[in-house]
């Protein structure tokens, strides 16, 4: 069987890296947080509350997904935490060996905006939420993956992530 990549999508605030520590809890699978691969010029960006330049996220998106490769060849399953806010980010990262599953944690954007207010230890702005929302695309009907409305509890969004996951690796492999 390939292995499993497990994607958490989403703008900042929507639990998409809660989640995948869980997940990688859970799993034991290896556990990627996209944003420890980009440059640090592409970081500062992101902390004034903007996007790097599109070109930038498409060479940040092959690093992430050279990783999902690196992984794959070695025959592990990974749990990553990636904006791929855009169809165009999404399928970067569908080049990858294995089977690549999306699970999208969602919410308003009051939500969101409060989520990151209290977030502890990150200096995200709310303008980089703004820039995110505005070129958010959710999953069409011809990608793998989940949306899962973050109002519910975290735990029962694991459950149904992984639910998910493994019948779409089942289902692909």
């Amino acid at each position: 069987m390939s292995s499993l990549h497990v994607v958490l999508m989403g703008v900042s605030g929507s639990g998409k890296t809660t989640l995948a520590r869980k997940m990688a809890e859970r799993t034991g699978w290896e556990l990627l947080e996209a944003d420890d691969l980009h440059p640090e010029a592409d970081m500062e960006i992101l902390q004034g509350g903007k996007l790097p330049s599109e070109e930038k996220r498409i060479d940040w998106l092959g690093s992430v997904r050279d990783w999902m490769t690196e992984r794959a060849a070695e025959s592990k399953n990974t749990i990553v935490a990636c904006t791929a806010l855009r169809k165009e980010h999404r399928e970067v990262l569908n080049q990858a060996e294995g089977v690549v599953f999306y699970v999208h944690p969602y919410g308003t954007e009051d939500v969101l905006a409060d989520r990151m207010r209290r977030r502890v230890g990150e200096d995200m702005p709310r303008e980089l939420l703004d820039e995110q929302l505005a070129i958010l695309r959710r999953l069409e009907a011809d990608e793998r993956g989940i949306q899962l409305d973050i109002d519910r509890p975290v735990d029962e969004l694991l459950e149904d992530a992984l639910a998910a996951a493994k019948f779409a690796h089942r289902a692909y492999s």
